[in-house]
């Protein structure tokens, strides 16, 4: 039996995460400290570390979060990497992109790293668990999974990058022949 939370400590998780993004959204990370989270979340700096270790486990979490929210149910339980599974993979990938980069100041390269890198590994692990429903004895599931989400996440930051914000459908026109080509090989 699952242990139910206290809705007070889910409370108060809540106003530290939304506390934070909204300090994120005028302030660069590097700059935030714990006491500007505790102030704007009107707890103390004692509550914050009963809940995070310090600010990059709090940001770790709401990265998590933000990602799974956003991952329609059709490719959580899908069974095959199809192009409309690959399709809607590459266009949740693009926004968190675009989500995020607008809701956070990401101007550092240490947080736009650690943000990047976070994103590819959960990337990565819902390719690898759509793979590994596919073909359950493919010895390399890993390495696909890692080719095929590094591919998909470079291709989706670049446009993102170059501003082709209004075009999503030639991003996908561009990315998923190449995907589904190279997968088709493999699997």
């Amino acid at each position: 039996m699952e242990k139910q939370q206290d809705p007070r400590v889910l409370r108060t998780r809540q106003l530290i995460r939304e506390s934070f993004i909204e300090l994120l959204q005028s302030i660069q990370f590097e700059s935030i400290t714990i006491k500007d989270i505790a102030q704007k979340a009107t707890i103390n700096r004692a509550t914050f570390y009963t809940h995070y270790e310090d600010k990059y486990a709090l940001l770790d979490e709401v990265i998590e979060q933000a990602f799974k929210e956003m991952i329609p149910e059709q490719v959580i339980h899908a069974e095959a990497l199809t192009e409309e599974i690959g399709d809607q993979i590459i266009l949740l990938t693009y926004r968190y992109i675009v989500d995020f980069h607008q809701t956070c100041r990401l101007d550092s390269k240490s947080i736009a790293t650690l943000v990047d890198s976070q994103i590819k590994g959960m990337l990565q692990k819902t390719i690898e668990d759509i793979l590994s429903k596919e073909k359950e004895n493919h010895q390399y599931i890993e390495i696909l999974a890692a080719i095929t989400s590094s591919a998909i996440y470079s291709a989706t930051y670049q446009w993102f990058r170059l501003e082709k914000n209004s075009h999503a459908d030639l991003l996908l026109d561009i990315v998923r022949p190449y995907i589904m080509r190279g997968l088709s090989k493999q699997l």
